[in-house]
Parts: C-alpha cells; sequence; structure tokens
C-alpha cells in the first residue's frame, strides 16, 4: 500500500482519555483544512501526523511509508514543519536569526534546499523585518516568522494549527495572501486546522470535517461545504463572543463554530450567511 499522489492516514486508539478513530486522503498539493468544534481531534491528528503521538495506524506521505504495523518514522526524520496557534519565536534572537533557525535544522538534518532565505523573504513581505527583534513585532509579523522559520527548515509538508486564531482581520487578510504566494511558488502541501468556516472557505480546497474524534467527510471544499448545509445559510443559535479576538461562537446542530463578533446578544438566533463570511 502507498498513497501515491496523496496522504493517507489512518489513526485509532487513545490519548488522555480521548478516543480517535479517523482515515483520511488528501492531496499532496495545495491546502487542506482539518475542520471541526473545539476539541474533535484535529491537534491530536496534527500530532499524530508530525510523529509527536504514536497511535496504532499508518501514515503514508506518497510512496514514502511513515508508519505501519512494521515501522515508525520519528518525528525528526519526518520533514515536517509545524506552525502553532502561538508563533514561539525566540525572543532573544533577531526576526534574521529566527528565521535562520529553520535553515540550521535543515542543513543539521542534510535535507536539500528547496526554499531559499532570500525568496521566503521577499515572499512573506519580511525584508524590513529582519534586524528587529520580535519582542516588538505584531501579531501579524509574528506569524509571518513563524511561518518563514518553519518553511526554512525545508518541511516536505506544513501543519497548522490554528495560526490565525489571535489575529485581527487586517493581518488574517495578509497572512491569506501569502498562503496564495506560498501555494503558486512553492507547491507545499499545508494541513490546516481551523474551527473557523470563514478560514476554511476562503483558503481550502480540499476538507475533512471531523466530530468527537470520527471523520463526518471529507472531498473537495465546495461538496464538504455543501454536505454540511455550510454553503448556503443556517440558523445557529449564539452561545458567546470573544471580544478580544473578535469572535462569536454559536451552536448550530452538534457543531460549535466561530464567524467573526455579532451585535446580537447570547441565546439570541442568527441567520448566517455562509458566502457572505
Amino acid at each position: 500500500m502507498s498513497g501515491g499522489k496523496n496522504i493517507k492516514a489512518f489513526f485509532n486508539g487513545s490519548i488522555d482519555n480521548f478516543n480517535l478513530d479517523v482515515k483520511f486522503t488528501m492531496p499532496i498539493e495545495g491546502i487542506t483544512a482539518l475542520f471541526g468544534p473545539s476539541g474533535c481531534g484535529k491537534t491530536t491528528i496534527l500530532r499524530c501526523l508530525a510523529g509527536l503521538n504514536k497511535l496504532p495506524g499508518y501514515l503514508f506521505f506518497g510512496d514514502e511509508v511513515w508508519q505501519n504495523e512494521n515501522q515508525f518514522i520519528n518525528a525528526h526524520e519526518r520533514s515536517i514543519g509545524y506552525v502553532f496557534q502561538e508563533a514561539n519565536l525566540f525572543p532573544h534572537l533577531s526576526v534574521r536569526k529566527n528565521l535562520n533557525y529553520g535553515a540550521q535544522r535543515a542543513k543539521a538534518h542534510y535535507l536539500k534546499e528547496r526554499f531559499h532565505f532570500n525568496d521566503v523573504v521577499e515572499l512573506l513581505g519580511i525584508q524590513h523585518l529582519l534586524e528587529r527583534n520580535t519582542v516588538s513585532l505584531s501579531g501579524g509579523e509574528r506569524q509571518r516568522i513563524a511561518i518563514g522559520r518553519a518553511i526554512l527548515a525545508q518541511p516536505k509538508f506544513l501543519l497548522m494549527d490554528e495560526p490565525l486564531s489571535a489575529l485581527d482581520k487586517v493581518s488574517k487578510r495578509n497572512i491569506f495572501f501569502c498562503f496564495e504566494k506560498l501555494q503558486r511558488e512553492f507547491k507545499l502541501p499545508i494541513l490546516y486546522v481551523s474551527h473557523d468556516i470563514d478560514e476554511v472557505a476562503k483558503l481550502s480546497g480540499h476538507i475533512i470535517a471531523l466530530d468527537n474524534g470520527k471523520k463526518i467527510t471529507e472531498g473537495p471544499a465546495t461538496d464538504v461545504l455543501a454536505q454540511l448545509k455550510l454553503s448556503t445559510s443556517l440558523s445557529a443559535r449564539i452561545i458567546g463572543h470573544d471580544l478580544e479576538k473578535k469572535l462569536t461562537w454559536v451552536q448550530y446542530k452538534e457543531q460549535t463554530l466561530s464567524i467573526p463578533l455579532q451585535d446580537n446578544p447570547i441565546g439570541a438566533l442568527l441567520k448566517i450567511d455562509f458566502q457572505s463570511y
């Protein structure tokens, strides 16, 4: 068995009393969204893909076997880039030195240089930040540096765990533009975790939808959104607001979703035109 021109994964087991039973196939190019409510297993799947958690199952990256019943490739040997919700930059280093840290990791593992420093800096639009201290950067700037550092580690596969959830709309728009250029220039497969329907619709060409540790559906983004009945409109009840992140949380059937901040009170029913977000 192999993944061919896809990434094929199956994980079945329990971690910290959470049961995961999921099998999926994603393209080896483009952006795939791992979508579902908080606590449904998205981050656990990322950690399994990265080799940080070990559950029974298999993982094929194209024709490469990263995990099956006979072998398990360790995390540092998987050529995976990981971008977290928090940028996790080194505060005592300049932007340039943070970026070089990724490049040094690649050299330590004798990885071929596919992504060059100047190209990545230009693509992310961070030339003017190179000598700055990371403490003085905005949230959007910090995440662009984190993405650049991950890319300069020369990954074959980039994992992103809700990297935009703490950013404002302007910063998100800038990062969206970077993602588009990243795909156009580098053809790097990305698995993007989100519970935000706005991000999923704008970024992904393929979606894997989860709930309670299981896959609900997967496929091309337009097909999955139609299956979830999110592509037209829905009525959902407001269950909370996050003023700092400018988000409103709504409950739709068994799904908890986030949308841009609304003025309506908690408990109110809200009709959401998905295509307007």
